[in-house]
């Protein structure tokens, strides 16, 4: 893998400053045609599309070789959540209270905006140009096709929910995505295209799942390959968490019942996913202390990932991964309100004073205020840390909400529920039974807890309060300014054909 890696991206930074220099349309075209002809030169664009994945949820790249700070997308799912606290110097602190300045415009909104939709450019120069050009096996063709519709499907996803009006509070007319399905051609004012509504952004987003599907892989072998690429199972993972944000608000049980299903096909796939009962598998697998030495790739990986981007320490000057930020906690850190839903004993939050056993919670950095506490899941000082997309844990929750909010308290939402909340337990706590909860909705606020202890720091739990109706750490935030404002540049270059969200007119 590491070898693959080092040599596709430097075939496509090849490609990529070859075009950088090329302004004449038939020069681009020869540059298409050259690179989505051959079989080795797509896969080197379409590594380099997953490296843009990567780029807009956990970086922030001033330059095609820095990769390794920390993404503001990522930030956004949890600042301003019970996780973290925001220090009052951080340029992220608007985040909290929603009363965003025109700094933050210009810089970390604009910055999330631009980032994923360059992301999702290099997603159409493949589709289209592969279709167009491609000159080797039909199969193979098909499955990098799928793999970038499964890529814009995501990021498409990550632009809905940070900044679609209404996208998980059920307005499917609120105002969603600017639609892109081509490869950018340059600015023109005339053919800027204004924002699709959330309904219709939804619609694209599963539309590339669902013509992926047929073309993805079934893994057949477990290995770290198969976490580093889209396959069918992350497919269903993904339409999983897409049918659970678009019907949890508005309670459509149609959609409920479909990312129950779809989280029943991941779980079902045990040959290469399996759910571990170990107590310490969330410090020695699932996050690994990542080595730090030249061309060395991430330590460990664990069986119940489904999508990952490994950290690279030096691969050809291209490092990638989580950044410091976290493990320095000079900008934020976690809430000690928050470690307290962690009883004692649990190792995702607990750290035994006696033992002083590492747990998901820990210092960090011993020089860098020693006093405050982060995430063990960040734990490379050096910022190389893992990037996971999508886990086993997460599927099982949402099959567990789903099935609640379908059927009421039931033996398989308590089987899910009582395999997250005792895996990290040396001694197992007892489990939940029906005559633990008096009704359903018990049940699913148990669930909703367990899931915000499980997955955070991992992106998701601002999305989850969205879409639950449930306060951010600053109250009074109102529903139309829990996610982000267009930034005003692009409504400004758009002669008005983009539209702010409501919250923010």
């Amino acid at each position: 893998m590491k070898k693959l890696f080092k040599t596709t991206i430097l075939v496509l930074t090849a490609v990529l400053v070859f075009a950088c220099e090329l302004d004449l349309a038939p020069e681009n075209v020869m540059v298409d045609e050259t690179t989505y002809k051959d079989a080795r030169t797509s896969e080197a664009a379409l590594l380099g599309a997953y490296t843009r994945l990567n780029a807009s949820f956990s970086g922030a790249p001033t330059g095609i070789n820095n990769y390794a700070n920390t993404g503001y997308m990522l930030m956004f799912g949890e600042v301003g959540t019970p996780t973290l606290k925001v220090r009052e110097n951080s340029s992220l602190i608007n985040m909290e209270s929603a009363n965003y300045n025109s700094s933050d415009h210009e810089s970390y909104i604009l910055s999330m905006w631009r980032t994923t939709y360059n992301a999702i450019d290099y997603t159409n120069n493949i589709i289209t140009n592969i279709i167009k050009f491609g000159d080797y096996d039909q199969n193979l063709m098909n499955t990098h096709i799928a793999e970038a519709k499964f890529l814009r499907a995501y990021e498409y996803l990550m632009l809905l929910q940070t900044f679609g009006d209404g996208a998980l509070t059920g307005d499917m007319n609120g105002l969603g995505a600017v639609l892109r399905l081509t490869p950018y051609d340059g600015y023109r004012p005339e053919e800027v295209a204004s924002r699709a509504t959330v309904g219709e952004t939804y619609e694209q987003i599963l539309k590339d799942l669902n013509e992926a599907l047929p073309h993805l892989p079934n893994p057949t072998a477990n290995s770290l390959v198969i976490r580093t690429r889209a396959s069918k199972t992350s497919a269903f993972a993904l339409l999983s968490r897409v049918y659970l944000y678009r019907g949890t608000s508005k309670n459509d049980l149609a959609d409920i019942k479909l990312a129950a299903d779809y989280a029943d096909s991941v779980l079902k796939n045990t040959k290469n996913y399996t759910f571990s009962t170990s107590n310490t598998h969330h410090t020695s697998w699932l996050f690994p202390l990542n080595p730090t030495s030249a061309e060395t790739n991430s330590a460990n990986y664990s069986d119940e990932v489904l999508l990952l981007s490994p950290s690279y320490s030096s691969v050809s000057k291209y490092s990638n991964g989580v950044g410091s930020s976290f493990y320095n906690k000079t900008s934020f850190y976690i809430d000690p309100e928050f470690t307290a839903l962690y009883p004692a004993g649990d190792r995702r939050g607990y750290i035994d004073p006696a033992t002083a056993v590492v747990s998901l919670i820990w210092q960090g950095s011993a020089t860098s205020f020693p006093a405050d506490m982060t995430t063990y899941k960040y734990n490379n000082g050096s910022g190389y840390n893992n990037v996971l997309y999508i886990r086993l844990s997460e599927i099982k929750l949402t099959r567990a909400e789903a099935l609640a909010r379908l059927n009421g308290i039931n033996t398989e939402s308590l089987q899910h529920l009582n395999d997250i909340n005792k895996k990290a337990f040396a001694t197992k706590p007892a489990d939940f039974t029906a005559a633990s909860f008096a009704n359903a909705q018990e049940l699913i606020d148990r669930i909703l807890i367990e899931r915000m202890k499980e997955l955070a720091f991992e992106g998701h739990t601002r999305f989850d309060l969205i879409r639950t109706n449930k306060p951010l750490r600053v109250s009074s935030v109102p529903a139309e300014k829990k996610m982000l404002p267009v930034p005003e540049y692009d409504i400004k270059i758009s002669y008005g054909k983009i539209l702010q969200n409501k919250g923010f007119r």
